[in-house]
């Protein structure tokens, strides 16, 4: 059982204690005040055989009855402050954030309430977790700005040109322009498939089919760029007839393929397939060097880059992997990734066969 005292229990107990409390005033106090105090006051023996009410009766019943509101106040206005001070520091803080400002807390000294010490808690938790909301936002909106500047500039500059007569037509501009928008394209894409629920908020177009045939089709889109940069591909495929979405499954191959090409220097890339206790799995695993301990708490996160990535590819926006934990949440799965012990990167890609 919880050591603290629940909220009913202890107004119980407080009520309890303040109705025994007064008839033990009242009857005590009574068999006290006439067995003993009336007997030693001046008229006092002759006042007890007298059956009208006189000037001791009256004092003893406004002693007993001031007596007894005051103990009941002081339960009261006891009670009233464990159960009102951490509800007035929540409802100030409630108004302060109402108002912008994501930095109000509740704060309380301890209570032997539960519930109270719970509330403020849960409150302070919810006001940590709305300010680490706003944050990302503004990180978001600052890093889609800085992602969608470049390309737009691009594309601006080159058709002013155009206008202005600088530039020539030609269809090496035209494919020009044509890669910037597309690459507009994909990094709209993208933000869309993070932005929907985790990757819930969009369908999926999933069919049963040959896994395994289609990581060789990804394998056979990347290979001329892995032979160009020297690389050994080791794969383990088996037939594997499931159901998933192909597209979205290689739109991670896809990303998990060219993060390798650029920050692998290992040259060495495995690759398999199989199923599991947790149902169907894509492993792939290159020789190191793997991501950095302290950043793996942030390595699905969108817009989240370490250092050693940037030097590698300053060209990268950091959005790649969010979008395959998306895409996998969508299947009902999911994408982990662990270091091993000789600092290789092992990318496991799992959703069950539904």
């Amino acid at each position: 059982m919880n050591k603290e005292s629940v909220l009913s229990r202890q107004i119980l107990t407080y009520m309890l204690l303040l109705t025994f409390t007064i008839i033990a005033i009242a009857i005590l106090g009574s068999w006290f005040f006439y067995s003993f105090i009336l007997d030693h006051l001046p008229g006092g023996p002759a006042a007890g055989d007298d059956e009208q009410m006189t000037m001791w009766d009256w004092v003893w019943i406004g002693t007993a009855t001031t007596i007894s509101l005051i103990i009941a106040l002081f339960f009261t206005v006891k009670l009233s402050s464990r159960i009102l001070t951490p509800l007035n520091a929540v409802a100030s803080s409630l108004k302060k954030i109402s108002q912008g400002d994501l930095d109000a807390r509740a704060f309380c000294a301890s209570s032997r309430l539960g519930e109270i010490n719970h509330l403020v808690t849960d409150f302070n938790e919810m006001a940590e977790k709305l300010q680490t909301l706003d944050i990302q936002r503004k990180s978001w909106n600052a890093a889609i700005a800085h992602e969608l500047r470049t390309p737009v500039t691009i594309l601006r500059g080159r058709l002013q040109g155009l206008v202005d007569g600088v530039f020539t037509p030609d269809p090496v501009l035209f494919n020009n322009l044509l890669k910037q928008t597309e690459g507009l394209t994909r990094l709209i894409e993208d933000l869309r498939v993070i932005s929907s629920d985790g990757g819930a908020g969009y369908s999926l177009c999933q069919s049963r089919t040959d896994l395994k045939g289609e990581i060789q089709n990804a394998l056979d889109t990347f290979m001329p760029e892995f032979n160009r940069k020297a690389f050994t591909i080791k794969t383990e495929l088996r037939d594997q007839q499931c159901v998933f979405d192909p597209l979205r499954i290689n739109q991670c191959l896809t990303v998990l393929f060219d993060n390798a090409l650029h920050y692998s220097t290992s040259r060495t890339l495995i690759v398999k397939n199989g199923v599991s206790d947790k149902g169907n799995y894509i492993l792939i695993q290159d020789g190191g060097p793997g991501i950095p301990r302290e950043f793996h708490d942030f390595l699905f996160q969108p817009f989240q880059r370490d250092n050693g990535a940037r030097d590698l590819n300053p060209e990268g926006c950091g959005l790649g992997l969010s979008v395959v934990k998306a895409i996998m949440l969508a299947h009902g799965g999911d994408v982990t990734y662990t270091l091993s012990k000789q600092n290789h990167s092992l990318f496991k890609l799992t959703w069950p066969d539904s």
